[in-house]
């Protein structure tokens, strides 16, 4: 089968050289392992860059890995109006946000095109079911998780310290609370900005205290080695997350890491997080939940690796075949 893959290629670029692991690519990595062709193309702007890229192609399948309805619009609507006829399939990240109006209207044109929509997070699928945007047959949630055969080939110790390598939407205010009253060491490793939050005060913020560590990196895939080398060698994980931003499944990326590296992981409660990946994880709320685990976690003898989930993207690429495959 012929799959038509439009997203970021630099990701694809980075997983060949070894940088990032397959699951940031959703699934079409483990596509192409089973002999499958994929055509790796760069999302754009463009509103005719699919049109041509379908045309060019002739694929038997177009996957888009992150659906944005504006930079797809064209492709949605031939394919809703029945001017194209390629199967489409996606995962889409976020509920749209307009539920009323001429914007509703197009939204759920739009989504009448794929032929199944993915999601990341039950609770985005239920809502987005519930708003009347998409038909609940042509959705399913596939247990997105870690690049298992990524993960097992990196060297991993406990080196005593909690780690933050997350950039977006983060609650850094309580986290530096949490690790000032508790002592424990702490490295934060974040970009100076990222999605409208600006982190630029974060080394002025930690100077007088001793025991966190920030570095500020550039904003790009390709820094993430240098994060999963501090990830391995940590004693846990902590992802705060800001509650004003609870809208989406934010985190997950750093749930994957967790339950990829087999570590420890303290995070702020996120209804979008569906329960069965927070196994053996410590979900907090308040800074004194923050304080509580942080000291239950420093102080237990042996850390080892912890039992948490067991998805992974080979057995989310197993669902996701089911449908693809069977349905094309």
């Amino acid at each position: 089968m012929k799959i038509l893959y439009i997203a970021r290629t630099d990701t694809f670029r980075f997983y060949r050289e070894g940088i990032n692991p397959s699951h940031w690519l959703y699934g079409a990595v483990e596509m192409e392992k089973e002999g499958n062709e994929v055509v790796w193309e760069e999302e754009s702007h463009n509103l005719w860059n699919d049109y041509r890229l379908v045309r060019k192609y002739r694929p038997d399948v177009v996957y888009v890995p992150n659906l944005n309805l504006r930079n797809h619009l064209l492709l949605l609507l031939f394919t809703a109006l029945h001017l194209l006829h390629t199967p489409i399939y996606a995962f889409l990240h976020h509920e749209p946000k307009v539920k009323r109006g001429w914007k509703s209207l197009l939204y759920q044109l739009l989504l009448k095109a794929p032929k199944h929509l993915f999601f990341l997070s039950t609770k985005t699928m239920e809502e987005t079911v519930r708003a009347g945007l998409v038909d609940k047959n042509k959705c399913s949630v596939p247990g997105w998780g870690p690049d298992m055969d990524f993960y097992d080939k990196v060297k991993k110790c406990d080196g005593g310290y909690f780690v933050s390598t997350g950039k977006e939407n983060r609650d850094f205010d309580i986290l530096i609370e949490a690790f000032r009253r508790t002592g424990a060491p702490l490295k934060i490793i974040t970009a100076k900005s990222h999605a409208g939050n600006d982190y630029s005060d974060l080394q002025e913020k930690c100077k007088d205290i001793p025991n966190i560590e920030v570095v500020i990196t550039e904003n790009s895939g390709n820094v993430y080695p240098r994060m999963l080398e501090a990830m391995a060698n940590s004693k846990a994980l902590v992802c705060p997350l800001r509650k004003d931003k609870l809208n989406y499944c934010v985190g997950l990326s750093t749930i994957a890491d967790a339950i990829g590296l087999r570590k420890p992981l303290i995070i702020t409660r996120n209804p979008y997080h569906d329960a069965a990946y927070m196994k053996g994880m410590e979900v907090v709320e308040s800074v004194e939940d923050w304080v509580e685990a942080i000291d239950r976690i420093s102080n237990a003898d042996d850390v080892g690796d912890v039992q948490l989930s067991n998805f992974s993207m080979r057995k989310c690429w197993d669902r996701m075949k089911d449908v693809m495959i069977k349905r094309k």
